[in-house]
Parts: C-alpha cells; sequence; structure tokens
C-alpha cells in the first residue's frame, strides 16, 4: 500500500529544487502548504534537508507524511533522532518530532483531504496509494504512510 520507490533523475531534481529556494530564503513562496526539515544522517551525521507537504496544522503543531513510507530515509533519520530544525516560509526554527498513532494520522489526513481534495487524489496516484475511502481504511493506510507531527520554539 505505501507508495512507489522514491523519484529518480529529473523528477528527483524537480522534487529536490525547493531546498534551494529554502536555503535562498525563498521559502515564502511556498507559504504554509509546505515546510524544509534539516536532519541529521542515523550513520553518516550529514546535514540533509527534505521539503516535505503539510498535511495538517493544529496551533501548536504541523503534520508532515512519509509519503514514501516508514523506509522513507529522512523519516528513518527523524525517528534516529536527527532532527535539527524546521523551516517555515524563510524562517529556521527549533522544533521537536513526535509520531502520532495510526488514529490521530488517519483524522489529520481525513482533513486533508477535505480541505484539498484534487491535491490528496493526485498523490496518492504518484504515490500508488489506495484505499477503500472508509475511516477504517484510512487508520489501514496511514499505517503504511506514517506521519510525524512538529512542534515548533
Amino acid at each position: 500500500m505505501a507508495g512507489t520507490t522514491p523519484p529518480t533523475g529529473l523528477k528527483r531534481w524537480l522534487f529536490h529544487a525547493p531546498t534551494y529556494l529554502y536555503r535562498a530564503r525563498l521559502g515564502f513562496v511556498f507559504g504554509h502548504r509546505f515546510l524544509m526539515i534539516e536532519h541529521r544522517g542515523r550513520r553518516s551525521g550529514t546535514r540533509y534537508r527534505t521539503v516535505v507537504e503539510v498535511a495538517g496544522r493544529s496551533s501548536d503543531e504541523w503534520f508532515v507524511a512519509a509519503g514514501y513510507g516508514p523506509g522513507s530515509d529522512w523519516y528513518r533519520n527523524l525517528v534516529a533522532g536527527g532532527l535539527e530544525a524546521v523551516w517555515i516560509g524563510s524562517r529556521r526554527h527549533a522544533a521537536t518530532a513526535r509520531f502520532p498513532d495510526a488514529d490521530e494520522a488517519a483524522r489529520v489526513f481525513a482533513r486533508y483531504e477535505a480541505d484539498h481534495p484534487r491535491a490528496a487524489k493526485v498523490i496518492m496516484d504518484e504515490l500508488g496509494i489506495s484505499y477503500d475511502g472508509t475511516d477504517a481504511g484510512r487508520v489501514e493506510m496511514v499505517r503504511a504512510i506514517p506521519m510525524v507531527a512538529f512542534s515548533v520554539g
């Protein structure tokens, strides 16, 4: 159920292009729909930057989904404690990460689907994700596509 393998070639370059805008402090062009995670490699210690779409927001947290599943490098680095910071707009913030359970993640994704139905469909098609549209099906889906909640401070 978790999506396809990460992109390669030109598509990979296009997916990484927003990182350069954030690093140039031009992240504001993405509004609050995207943010950039700075994280350390779990083995190498190398600093990486990954731009991800915001799936939801509460008053003090930003939720993002690991679209390529729990095997995504950035996700594995965060699980290992490699979070450095989160960029929102043009500002770098110290942050903490937590990993919501499937029920909470499913509620966040349900709100995302309601707020952005076309984007949700495009993303799910691109990643090869499908589910039966029920609440129980959504919970099963987010088990394969976990979420991270970032608190900035």
